[in-house]
């Protein structure tokens, strides 16, 4: 049933719809029979028409997982008819037809874990889809505006798992980094280090930012750390000055993807106020306006988009529907105007 999820998609929300319902129900229910008119000739009747569920509830939710395939389980003849889903059932069902009746007949005849098999089936659609790798688009583009916008469409695209979402931003600014330390001649002798876990802390880490760059000792020199949505306060500057107390970093941003990126008077102060006490630089800024800075200063700003991709490839906080929508973007069936 695995294996055959795509081309046969509506056995296999059939199957996912029933062994939902026989997880919530258990044995109160037996699932074979999947229509009220079929009902009387079992003592567990479900009381209900299983393709409503199919329709109002599997099919939604499995949609918005990115999981597509059949609007229905009951979509055509061969699964609605008013016979129940026993070994014996005599309807053209295809290739599927022998593990679609046996799993049904595990679950109800042998006590088998509808829990389990629905677990299953959805962990193997997970690994096809992982494993038909996307070919990621890299388009062959040098302006500066366009670039940006790619990356500002891409950002801000509204997701329906945005769970990786915020990492797009730390990802492209890892990228420029990439080019900009080969180009500009202050970051001679100096490298990047690898990024941590999305979901690793920097207590944990003891990593200064979400980006460092280093000296040959490992010692940090300059430092970027991003927030997604969220304008900057004089909180994120205290924690940022917790962070560097102990370093010699040379420069410091706290760059934010939120529309209000310009830091208030109060945020100017401390920053001031890190300067004379640590002696670093402490910049406060937006992501968009800092990477058309970055890329204004590359001889080749082309150089950055290879090097965002193969980030996006690598990252594993960056999940299918994130990188499905890039190639969205990078080839135009998404407009960079939409976002």
């Amino acid at each position: 049933m695995a294996k055959y999820c795509e081309k046969a998609s509506t056995g296999y929300s059939n199957l996912i719809t029933s062994l939902s319902i026989k997880s919530v129900f258990g044995e109160a229910v037996d699932v074979r029979y999947h229509q009220v008119q079929i009902q009387d000739k079992t003592d567990r009747p479900a009381g209900f028409n299983f393709r409503g569920v199919s329709e109002e509830i599997i099919y939604p939710w499995m949609d918005a997982h990115e999981f597509h395939g059949a609007k229905s389980g009951w979509q055509t003849r061969t699964f609605e008819r008013p016979k129940p889903y026993m070994l014996d059932y005599d309807e053209n069902i295809g290739t599927i037809k022998v593990p679609f009746l046996v799993a049904y007949d595990q679950v109800e005849t042998h006590k088998q874990s509808a829990f389990y098999a629905l677990a299953f089936l959805l962990w193997r659609r997970l690994q096809l889809r992982e494993a038909s790798k996307i070919v990621l688009a890299i388009p062959k583009i040098q302006d500066v505006l366009q670039i940006t916008n790619l990356f500002e469409a891409h950002f801000f695209y509204k997701y329906k798992d945005s769970k990786g979402a915020s990492r797009l931003p730390v990802l492209a600014l890892y990228a420029i980094y990439t080019v900009l330390l080969d180009e500009i001649s202050r970051f001679n002798g100096k490298h990047l280090k690898s990024l941590e876990a999305h979901s690793a802390a920097d207590a944990q880490t003891g990593a200064i930012g979400d980006i460092e760059v280093v000296d040959d000792k490992g010692n940090p020199f300059e430092a970027i750390e991003v927030k997604h949505g969220l304008p900057i306060t004089t909180a994120m500057v205290d924690s940022a000055k917790q962070k560097i107390r102990g370093s010699q970093v040379d420069r410091y941003y706290i760059l934010t993807t939120h529309a209000q990126h310009e830091p208030s008077e109060a945020v100017l102060k401390e920053v001031k106020n890190v300067k004379k006490l640590l002696g670093c630089q402490l910049i406060v800024n937006g992501v968009i306006p800092s990477i058309k800075y970055y890329l204004r200063m590359l001889t080749n700003p082309g150089a950055v988009l290879p090097a965002y991709v193969k980030k996006l490839e690598e990252d594993e906080a960056i999940g299918f529907e994130h990188r499905d929508i890039w190639n969205k973007i990078a080839t135009g069936i998404i407009s960079t105007e939409d976002h």
